[in-house]
């Protein structure tokens, strides 16, 4: 069974899931944009189960298989089409309405944006798409996260909010990664946007501080 993707999930790529049904599991031949999300099913021999692949089949048991390769299939996905990219979009159009209307997506595997002080100046915020995994959560699942810097005093105290964690791939003590995903506060994810561009650009020139509140 193949499925289109509109972006890489190449961590899934030569992964095996057990299936509900005894004696089978899943392979994941491909996982990308340009090749799809292909999963084959292999039986007990480790054998490829063909009759998976009959979209036609009156067996049962494939038909059980095709419904759970489905439901894997949909939770990689689904986020990325719906739930993630509307809150990628949400929280972008908020940070160039409030702050300042200047980012960048410098990396060419990658979707992460940059967030800056000014049109070619320092980075205050990045969001981007991961695992739950990186994040120290035991979940494949994707999760939109935004990293912005903070008061390291402060760091113990944010991290007991939920969606807070410790930061992705930057300064552990001066950056926090908030899953937007998954925190409710947004008050807060507000606060910390505009904490972390105040800290690094130095002087406020945000279109905030010309409304004088969040």
């Amino acid at each position: 069974m193949k499925w289109n993707l509109k972006e890489d999930l190449t961590e899934h790529e030569g992964e095996t899931i057990l299936s509900h049904i005894e004696g089978f599991s899943f392979y994941i031949v491909s996982a990308t944009k340009e090749k799809g999300l292909e999963i084959i099913v292999l039986d007990e021999f480790n054998e490829r189960y063909t009759l998976f692949d009959v979209e036609t089949t009156g067996s049962s048991i494939a038909q059980a298989l095709r419904e759970e390769a489905g439901e894997i299939a949909t939770k990689w996905i689904h986020p990325l089409q719906g739930e993630l990219s509307a809150t990628r979009e949400k929280w972008t159009n908020w940070i160039h309405s409030n702050i300042v209307p200047f980012s960048s997506q410098p990396f060419k595997r990658s979707s992460a944006t940059l967030f800056r002080v000014e049109e070619e100046g320092k980075c205050y915020a990045l969001m981007t798409e991961i695992p739950f995994h990186k994040l120290g959560v035991a979940s494949e699942e994707r999760v939109l996260i935004l990293n912005v810097k903070i008061d390291p005093d402060t760091k113990e105290k944010l991290l007991m909010n939920e969606g807070f964690f410790e930061v992705y791939h930057m300064n552990k003590k001066h950056w926090i990664s908030i899953a937007l995903n998954v925190c409710t506060d947004e008050a807060l994810i507000k606060e910390c946007i505009y904490y972390s561009y105040k800290c690094v650009a130095k002087k406020d020139n945000s279109l905030l501080s010309k409304r004088g509140s969040l």
